[in-house]
């Protein structure tokens, strides 16, 4: 798959320097967690997520994610005044990147905890689980 990268203001040519200075802060990670794994896509959604991630700040990160092309914000299904987010392929293609993450994080961090179904599709059919990522699936549904 070619990508098209996105141009921006680089300190340094490093490709993970640049990366994580997109999607390497802890709300940016946040978000595409949710997009990618469960059922919030709307900017109330992320902003009552449970982190406790403030209104500007989740502005800033929705619109740097969108400029780039890693969200798109479309208009939402059923009321013409909101709008829904969604990973575009750039961001859907971080899925192996954050189940990576997930599962250091569980293996090394005392009191972590990965949704039982999801933490068996990581360890018996890692296929199966970026299928479900990448047709959009929520891993998880959450009472909105």
């Amino acid at each position: 798959m070619t990508m098209n990268p996105s141009r921006h203001e680089a300190r340094s040519a490093c490709a993970l320097a640049n990366g994580l200075e997109l999607v390497g802060d802890r709300w940016t990670l946040l978000i595409i967690r949710d997009l990618m794994f469960s059922n919030r896509n709307e900017f109330g959604h992320l902003l009552k997520a449970g982190e406790g991630i403030s209104t500007n700040i989740l502005t800033e990160r929705l619109e740097r994610l969108q400029q780039y092309n890693v969200i798109k914000k479309l208009p939402h299904p059923t009321h013409g005044k909101k709008f829904i987010y969604e990973l575009t392929e750039q961001g859907l293609a971080l899925a192996p990147v954050l189940i990576e993450m997930v599962l250091w994080s569980h293996n090394n961090l005392a009191d972590t905890f990965i949704p039982p179904s999801i933490h068996q599709m990581i360890l018996d059919d890692r296929e199966a689980l970026y299928e479900k990522v990448r047709s959009r699936e929520p891993l998880f549904i959450l009472d909105l």
